[in-house]
């Protein structure tokens, strides 16, 4: 080959590489003009795909809160309130009547025995009393401490009168009396907190149907509850 003929060939040479496209460096290029589209359209959806679920999760959270169930409400408070009149201690012109012994207790030195008596009063006015006397004692002689008798009006329906135990009273604590009218089979007592006391018949005195019943000590009995039964007949006095 010839000096001319070799610097033509380097010459075609020189512009063929000018005209000839750079494999590598175009598949570089399109590899980046691909991947930088990519980035631009996940950021374009990504940002609103975020807003949605956080407003799908608020919407959440404030259905569930507003779904939630209240509390249940109390249960309604059972049976009727019980007013028991405040006793009156050694009524004057007391004429004892029929009674029925209760419970026994012990007091500082002597046995005692708690008894449950339908007395007339001032007027023939009919009394509910409770007196403490000596255990084997039926009638008469010493009472115990200072409030026996402790005596108040037979009045209302279907409990016509009751009295609470009180410690240094003729009854002792932990245990309340009740005359109710005879048509009474089962009388149940709660106290304020609604725990429930079952009242045993003991079997009829004077007017009415006598029951003594186990009671929270310092938790009076505040509402009952007789048998249905009671609720279709009228009053008796």
């Amino acid at each position: 080959m010839t000096d001319l003929e070799r610097k033509l060939a380097d010459a075609l040479r020189d512009e063929a590489d000018k005209v000839t496209p750079n494999l590598d460096a175009a598949w570089a290029e399109q590899v980046r003009r691909q991947h930088r589209p990519r980035r631009r359209r996940g950021a374009v959806w990504i940002a609103p795909l975020a807003a949605v679920l956080v407003v799908l999760t608020s919407v959440s959270i404030v259905t569930q809160v507003n779904t939630v169930q209240p509390p249940p409400a109390p249960a309604a408070r059972p049976g009727q309130d019980l007013v028991l009149a405040k006793p009156v201690i050694s009524p004057p012109s007391l004429d004892m009547g029929d009674s029925m012994a209760l419970v026994d207790f012990a007091g500082q030195t002597d046995a005692w025995t708690s008894h449950a008596v339908v007395a007339t009063g001032e007027g023939e006015a009919r009394m509910f009393c409770v007196e403490a006397l000596l255990k084997g004692v039926t009638g008469g002689g010493p009472n115990y401490g200072t409030e026996s008798p402790s005596c108040v009006p037979l009045e209302g329906y279907p409990v016509k009168a009751g009295y609470v135990g009180k410690n240094g009273g003729p009854l002792p604590e932990g245990k309340a009396v009740f005359l109710t009218d005879r048509t009474v089979r089962e009388l149940r007592l709660y106290d304020a907190a609604g725990d429930l006391s079952q009242a045993k018949a003991l079997g009829a005195l004077g007017p009415g149907l006598l029951f003594l019943a186990d009671v929270k000590p310092g938790s009076p009995p505040v509402r009952f509850e007789v048998n249905p039964e009671v609720q279709a007949h009228p009053a008796s006095r």
